[in-house]
């Protein structure tokens, strides 16, 4: 008889397929730890240098009461030459000349425009002011106006929908 104790032992090799799916769980661990990593540094680092606080929503919901604060502190009643900024407009669609983060701004665009004949309002959105035309309900009648906008030498315009 062979003694056992003298057989050499045989190592069994790994198939391509086991090395291949411990590659692949390394390198899927590698990955969400950088994901992770990353984040953490984002909130925690570079947030507070940049002044941005991850703990509040930035999104600002304001009540409006008809009337807009002057700079001297005086309550005044709305004016046709600056109109409330609706916070939402009503389903549908509109002409979309321009988007700006001051209302100044928003103002000097629908001034131009005023100028050239073009109706406009500004809508706040997400702190966002937008110069669009009111809102028309069917889409084939806001084509026929930005092709009517166009004819007046207005090239930066878009159908944007509402609602």
């Amino acid at each position: 008889m062979v003694n056992p104790a003298g057989r050499r032992r045989v190592k069994k090799r790994k198939s391509r397929s086991e090395k291949t799916g411990m590659r692949l769980s390394i390198l899927g661990a590698a990955i969400l730890a950088a994901i992770l990593l990353g984040y953490l540094t984002a909130r925690f680092v570079i947030g507070p240098i940049i002044g941005y606080n991850a703990d509040e929503s930035p999104i600002r919901v304001t009540e409006h009461d008809g009337s807009e604060e002057r700079a001297d502190g005086k309550d005044s009643e709305e004016t046709e030459e600056v109109k409330k900024t609706a916070a939402v407009p009503e389903k549908g669609y509109a002409l979309q000349f321009g988007a700006f983060s001051t209302r100044e701004a928003a103002e000097e665009l629908s001034n131009a425009l005023k100028e050239k004949g073009i109706d406009t309002e500004i809508v706040e959105v997400d702190s966002v002011f937008k110069v669009i035309t009111p809102v028309i309900e069917e889409k084939d009648d806001a084509i026929k106006a930005l092709d009517d906008v166009k004819d007046k030498e207005v090239t930066d315009v878009f159908v944007a929908s509402f609602g």
